[in-house]
């Protein structure tokens, strides 16, 4: 069936999980929605789908098509394939927003689900590892490195801070007998961490990385061959971590967001009134890692849902008009 409409009534800007999950729970309600979709998702590495059951070990890609696929069989809900370049309001019941493509398209909502962008720190080997053996979240990576002998966590940008760095170290401490935290050249920092550590097996290393790479070896307790990072250090000594830990920073687009006059949090995401996603602009929302500090697949498709709520509840049938249906 297809629906007869002439005017949208969401327009979401990305077409990732908070984008997909606010557009299924959207035509639930009978809502139209266009998804504008750039295929630049920010976990385009190899990385498997956690925290999320059923969808365990599998590719997030496969969970994105599948919703898709539930999207396309509604009659409600179109995809375009391009970047939004511009979004802006007409009046006070319209949104229009223009694409790369010379597109114009219309609507009674917005929703921003425009993710964010990885920044890696500038160390040699460090991208080329995440998250393959570098990983920012224990809780979504741990489990698979249990009964590991060591491993490393980098006290570097974001995470140079002797508060995070050893909550982060405790949490990777549950699947390695040993762990070191690496603060790359910042005597000062070491010496902050290592007054608050309360474990024998975790300690502090000072010295300055030069480059990570992954390498394979031969030990006394696996001769098997193990995949192992290789901390490497400005004096030429080498150490050997079965995993290094680390949470990259990450930064939001602000170009959609500044034409439409939102607030921004302390941190660069946009500010949201709980749990709808609500942002301090009437008729837009924000939904995923742009809103919200934690930047996991469940939180993101909680977002999307409660999003799609808010708007579907600011659309009654007042409002939209009745639909109608053809075969």
């Amino acid at each position: 069936m297809a629906l007869l409409s002439t005017t949208t009534d969401v327009l979401i800007i990305g077409g990732s999980h908070a984008g997909l999950f606010a557009a299924l729970t959207l035509y639930r309600a009978l809502h139209t929605i266009i998804i504008f979709d750039d295929n630049q998702p920010r976990n385009w590495y190899p990385s498997p789908v956690r925290l999320t059951p059923t969808w365990e070990h599998q590719n997030p890609e496969k969970l994105r098509e599948a919703s898709r696929a539930e999207l396309r069989g509604t009659g409600l809900c179109r995809f375009v394939e391009a970047t939004v370049q511009r979004v802006e309001r007409l009046n006070d019941a319209l949104f229009q927003v223009t694409d790369d493509k010379g597109g114009l398209w219309q609507g009674r909502k917005i929703l921003l689900a425009t993710g964010v962008k990885d920044i890696f720190p500038s160390l040699v080997g460090y991208e080329e590892n995440y998250p393959r053996r570098i990983f920012p979240c224990m809780f979504q990576f741990g489990y698979e490195q249990r009964s590991t002998s060591s491993a490393g966590l980098l006290a570097i940008d974001s995470l140079a801070n002797a508060v995070h760095a050893p909550k982060l170290a405790d949490d990777a401490h549950k699947f390695t007998d040993s762990i070191t935290i690496y603060t790359n050249a910042n005597a000062a920092l070491a010496a902050e961490i290592s007054q608050s550590l309360q474990s024998p097996d975790i300690r502090v290393d000072d010295r300055q990385i030069v480059r990570l790479t992954k390498s394979s070896r031969e030990t006394e307790s696996s001769p098997s061959m193990n995949s192992e990072m290789v901390v490497e250090f400005a004096n030429g000594e080498k150490a050997f971590e079965s995993f290094l830990v680390h949470r990259p920073s990450t930064e939001v687009n602000h170009t959609l967001s500044d034409q439409l006059g939102l607030n921004y949090v302390s941190g660069g995401q946009i500010e949201i009134a709980p749990p709808f996603c609500k942002t301090s602009v009437e008729g837009v929302f924000a939904a995923g890692d742009c809103a919200s500090m934690m930047k996991i697949i469940p939180n993101a498709i909680s977002m999307g849902a409660y999003a799609g709520v808010g708007m579907a509840r600011e659309l009654p049938k007042r409002v939209t008009g009745p639909r109608k249906f053809i075969d």
